[in-house]
This record gives C-alpha cells, structure tokens and sequence, in this order.
C-alpha cells in the first residue's frame, strides 16, 4: 500500500480500518443530510447504529479499492465498481432481511431496480463514487497516514474499531428492545381485536377471516395471522377497525420517548385460547391489568433514520397503531 513513495507497509491493517470509518462517515453524512433533506426537509441521524458510521459505505469503499484499483481505464473501472457496489447493497439488503425481518431501503418506487433492493439511479451513483476512491481518495488519504508515525495510525485504528464494536452492541440491543415490545403489542392487539369485536356488526365481521381469530390456539401464531391482516387490510376498513376495537395509543412521555398502554389478559395461559368471536355474546368481560410498555428514542430512532423501514412480523401492528408517524413526529420536535 504507497503512494507517492509514503508507504504503510508497516501497519496495512490500521489504514483499513481507518480508511473504512472514513467512508462509513461520509456515508453517514450524505445519507444525514442529503439524503434526509429529501426525505424529512431536516438533518436525521442516519444508519444503523448510534455513531456517525454506515457500515455498508466503509464495505463498499474498501471492497472497490481492494478489488478494482488496478483497472487503468476510467469508464471499465466505473462499471466495475457499479456491479461490485450493486452485489454488497443486494448481498447486505438480503442478509438484513433474513437476520433481522425488516427491509431497511426500498427502491420498488424507482425505476430499474430490482426486488427494491438495487437499482440503476444508486448503482450509478455509488459506480461514481468508487471511481472517486480509486483513482483520488484513497491514494490521498493513504499518503496521509504514511506521514504519521506508525504508533499513532495503530493506536487510532484500535480505537476506532473499539469504538464501532461498542455501538454495534448498542445498536442491537436497542433492535432487540424494539422488536421484544413490539412483539408483546402484537400478542396484546391480537387478543383485544379478537374481545373488542365481541359486539361488530356482521359486515365488519365479514372482513376478518376464520383463520385469522377463530382457528388458532396459540397466541403467537394467532398474533402473526392478525398483524398480516392488519397489514393488508383497507384504509377505510381499517379506520372502522380503530373505531370499533381500543388500539394500543402512543404517548409522548418526555424523554423516556413513547410509552404505550398495553392491556393483556390476566385470566389465561399463553399457551390457551383466547375467546373466540363465535363465542363473543357469552360470558361477561373481565376487567385487565394496564401494564406500561415503554420505547425510548434510542429504540424509535430506526424510523427516524430509515424512512422506508418495513418489519415485516409487525408491519400490521405498526399501521395499526400509528406508530411509524408518531415515532417520526417524536424527532421533529
């Protein structure tokens, strides 16, 4: 690794680590605030995790340097790198989606893409911006660190990667904590639709199918038929929904973020069924504890910071409560 007779032939490691948080903060600056203009008309602290880094541009930044800086060519290296770039963004947008169940970008409202997670316009972009690495930044930003002394760059780099690990783990948990109360809204709203239209009128009844409340004993599995339902269900049917069953609502509650309501069934099993809709003149209705289910702006700041964020498995429970445009509105105060 040299450049202009400045090698770095001691520490190759350090100066890609470094190299790495380099583009993953200009990657973070143009998605924060580029990117965010577009979308919010506001700088959002972009990305997954809570530092100034997106990962994905430190991968893409290093992986063309790596594999592409040899290409003499200006327009064969440009192609290249489009390709190259398209294969991590598809690659990571997939990996995302299987380790996580959300899709985090979505390019189906953009011309030439595929499946939404690449597309021509961003391969474009991204092919230019590798051509800039290869053949400006990268050979400038190492004959810099071949000026430093070799302690420092290593001493630097240590730190950095430290620094990513330690808010990778935050960042996670944080993903965690979201998707774990996301999940006991989801088993709560299950079983309050499944009572709350004990009395519906028979037209809102014909909107919900048998297999979605009345055929299902574990509450989980049901909980998953009903937020796919949510999900798809109509605007309007969905309004008349709000009206008839009480949705979870949203507060702000200072800084703690959001605090929702929640109410659970207190007088059977998890693994029990819940009354059915066929059962729902009988019996009388027993009163429900009002445990507090909280969401800081730590775990709300994923919609904040990725405007297209889908979670699939709760997607239904999301549109269903209001809680993407909440969350938004939380950030623009």
């Amino acid at each position: 690794m040299a450049f202009g007779g400045a090698t770095l032939a001691a520490c190759p490691l350090s100066a890609l680590v470094l190299s790495f948080a380099f583009y993953g903060f200009c990657g973070w600056a143009w998605e924060s605030t580029v990117c965010a203009m577009l979308n919010h008309g506001r700088f959002a602290n972009s990305g997954f995790l809570l530092g100034p880094c997106c990962p994905i541009y430190g991968v893409g930044g290093i992986a063309c340097w790596l594999l592409l800086r040899g290409i003499p060519d200006a327009s064969s290296q440009f192609v290249a790198a489009a390709l190259v770039c398209s294969v991590i963004e598809y690659s990571v947008g997939v990996l995302l989606e299987k380790t996580t169940g959300a899709r985090f970008w979505d390019y189906s409202h953009l011309p030439f893409n595929l499946h939404g997670r690449i597309c021509l316009y961003w391969a474009c972009a991204f092919g230019l911006g590798a051509l800039c690495i290869c053949r400006l930044v990268e050979p400038a930003l190492l004959g810099l660190l071949g000026h430093l002394p070799v302690l420092i760059v290593r001493l630097s780099a240590f730190i950095v990667a430290v620094a990513m690990m330690v808010d990778a783990v935050c960042s996670l948990a944080s993903w965690r904590r979201l998707s774990n109360q996301l999940e006991r809204v989801r088993a709560d709203l299950a079983d309050r639709i499944n009572e709350s239209l004990a009395d519906a009128s028979d037209s809102m009844l014909e909107r919900i199918p048998d297999s979605t409340i009345d055929s299902v004993a574990q509450t989980h599995i049901r909980s998953r038929a009903v937020n796919g339902w949510l999900a798809e269900l109509g605007d309007a049917a969905l309004d008349a929904l709000r009206e008839k069953a009480s949705m979870p609502t949203f507060i702000a509650d200072g800084a703690r973020g959001l605090a929702l309501a929640a109410r659970r069934v207190a007088d059977a099993a998890p693994n029990m069924p819940r009354p059915s809709l066929s059962r729902r003149l009988a019996g009388k209705r027993m009163s429900r504890p009002v445990p507090s289910v909280s969401l800081s702006r730590r775990d709300l700041r994923f919609f904040n910071a990725f405007p297209r964020l889908r979670i699939n498995r709760y997607e239904g429970v999301i549109r269903a409560t209001d809680l993407r445009d909440r969350a938004r509105e939380l950030f623009r105060r």
